[in-house]
């Protein structure tokens, strides 16, 4: 084998880098969807911030939490921000006694961060697949391996 299969690393890799930070983002939505309790809210204000090289929306919320009391917190991964309005209720999720930790009550996170694990499988598991079967048409033929 050449040097050129060194170029497998990319996709394998990149899968196994897109299987964690997915799999990291389906077990908080998991956890906030398991122990965090639902609240009502209304979105209030839309907040500009730079993530990477592009300006990005974020909503601010505000809710009341079961012990009465009022917070307003942005929203940082929220996706398609500029399609609800300001004034518009919205459903949250939050971890007892952490504010901060406040989410949108959806369902479409969770789905896409295990879609995205799942393809971070694919891709690293398929690129495992095809080096292993192709190290294994290269043994000489009378290695005691075979097929």
């Amino acid at each position: 084998m050449t040097t050129y299969w060194l170029f497998a690393l990319i996709p394998f890799l990149g899968g196994l880098a897109l299987t964690a930070v997915e799999a990291r983002t389906a077990f908080t939505e998991h956890v906030a969807r398991s122990l965090g309790r639902r609240a009502e809210g209304v979105v209030t204000d839309h907040v500009a911030s730079r993530e990477g090289t592009y300006p990005t929306l974020h909503l601010v919320v505000r809710w009341t939490d079961d012990d009465g009391s009022e917070h307003e917190y942005p929203l940082p991964d929220t996706t398609d921000a500029h399609r609800i309005a300001q004034g518009t209720r919205v459903h949250l999720r939050h971890l007892p006694g952490a504010p901060e930790s406040v989410v949108l009550d959806s369902p479409d996170r969770y789905r896409t961060a295990v879609l995205g694990m799942w393809l971070g499988v694919l891709l690293w598991a398929g690129t495992l697949t095809a080096v292993l079967i192709r190290i294994a048409t290269l043994l000489p033929a009378g290695s005691r391996y075979r097929f």
